[in-house]
C-alpha cells in the first residue's frame, strides 16, 4: 500500500470516503477521513503521496482517495483552493478557525470533531442554535445549546449587522476590545443584571459572588449579548476616531454607552475600569494640553492629567 518510491498512478480510493464540512481545515479533513477508514493520519498521507515521507496534500491526490471531484472539495477545504498561500493563518480574510458543531457532527455520523474557517461574527450555528465560540476567546471550546436563550440569539443577529455596516476587521477588533472590557466585569462582578440569568440558565447555578473566575468557559457566552452591544458603540467612527470637536465629551460617551447596553455605566478613574481606559487612549493625543508623546513625563501623570481634564468637561467646567 505505501511504496518506498513515488507513485506513478492515482492512489487507490479508500472504502470509506467521508465528506468534508464546508470550510473545514486540510488537517481536521485528513484526520477524520484518517480515523474512518482505521488508519493513521500519517499513514494515509502516505498512501495519498506514494512515499513514506510526509508529503504536502494536494487536490488530485485526495481526489483520487476520496472519489470526489477537485471542484467540490476546493470549495470545502479553502486551504487547498488555487491561489491560497499554505499555512495562511488565516486562510479567509475575516474568519476563524472553530469546532464544528456537535449535532451537525453527529449527523455526518464520523468522527465527532471537525475544525472549520467560519465568518468571525458567526458565534452559534444556525441550524442547531448550539454556541460555537467568540472569535475573542478561541481557546475555549465549551458548546451550549443556546436555543431557549432569546437573549443571546438576538446578540448573534445585531453581531452580524455589525460587521456588515461597519466591515468585518472592524467588527472584529471591536468585539476583541469588548470582550476584554465586559470579562473583567464578569471577574469583579461588575454590572452582573444581564449577566445573571444568563450564568443561571447555561449552569443552573451563579457563583454567591456573582464573580466569573478567570478561563471561566462561561464567560464567552454569559458575558455575550453585552459585550456586542457594547462593541457597537466602541466601532463607531466619533468615539473610535474621534475629531477636536468631541474628543472629551464623556458624559454623551456614557449616555451612548448605557442607551446601547442596558448597563448602568458610570466612569471611574481605576483600573478596574477598563472602558474609561479605552476612552483616554483614544483622546490622549486630541485633547489639549495633553503632553507630546516625545516629552519626558513621569509615568502615570499624563493619564491624571488626562483623567482631570475629562472630569472637568464632564462637570461643564472645561477650563478657558
Amino acid at each position: 500500500m505505501f511504496p518506498f518510491g513515488s507513485r506513478s498512478a492515482p492512489p487507490p480510493q479508500l472504502p470509506r470516503p467521508v465528506p468534508p464540512f464546508p470550510g473545514e481545515t486540510t488537517a481536521s479533513y485528513i484526520y477524520r477521513l484518517a480515523v474512518a477508514n482505521e488508519l493513521h493520519p500519517a499513514d494515509l498521507r502516505a498512501h495519498m503521496a506514494g512515499r513514506r515521507e510526509h508529503g504536502p496534500v494536494t487536490l488530485d491526490a485526495l481526489a483520487a482517495t476520496t472519489g470526489r471531484s477537485q471542484h467540490a472539495l476546493a470549495w470545502a477545504l479553502p486551504e487547498l483552493r488555487p491561489g491560497v498561500m499554505p499555512r495562511a493563518d488565516p486562510v479567509l480574510p475575516g474568519h476563524v478557525r472553530r469546532t464544528v458543531c456537535w449535532r451537525c457532527a453527529a449527523r455526518r455520523d464520523s468522527f465527532p470533531y471537525a475544525t472549520v474557517w467560519q465568518p468571525a461574527e458567526v458565534s452559534i450555528c444556525p441550524s442547531h442554535r448550539i454556541w460555537l465560540g467568540s472569535a475573542a476567546h478561541p481557546r475555549l471550546r465549551g458548546q451550549y445549546d443556546v436555543g431557549g436563550l432569546p437573549e443571546i440569539l438576538q446578540a448573534q443577529g445585531r453581531h452580524c449587522r455589525l460587521a456588515s455596516r461597519r466591515g468585518r476587521q472592524a467588527a472584529i477588533d471591536a468585539i476583541a476590545e469588548a470582550s476584554q472590557i465586559t470579562a473583567l466585569w464578569a471577574r469583579h462582578g461588575f454590572y452582573r443584571d444581564r449577566r445573571v440569568p444568563l450564568i443561571q440558565e447555561l449552569r443552573g447555578e451563579v457563583p454567591l459572588t456573582g464573580k466569573l473566575p478567570p478561563g471561566d468557559e462561561v464567560t464567552a457566552v454569559g458575558t455575550y449579548p453585552e459585550t456586542v452591544d457594547l462593541a457597537r458603540v466602541l466601532a463607531m467612527p466619533r468615539w473610535r476616531n474621534p475629531g477636536a470637536e468631541n474628543a472629551g465629551d464623556l458624559q454623551q460617551f456614557e449616555q451612548e454607552v448605557r442607551s446601547c447596553t442596558g448597563i448602568g455605566y458610570e466612569w471611574k478613574d481605576s483600573r478596574y475600569d477598563p472602558l474609561f481606559r479605552w476612552f483616554q487612549k483614544h483622546r490622549e493625543a486630541l485633547l489639549p494640553g495633553f503632553p507630546d508623546p516625545g516629552q519626558d513625563e513621569p509615568q502615570g501623570q499624563g493619564i491624571r492629567r488626562l483623567a482631570s481634564t475629562l472630569v472637568r468637561q464632564a462637570r461643564g467646567n472645561s477650563p478657558q
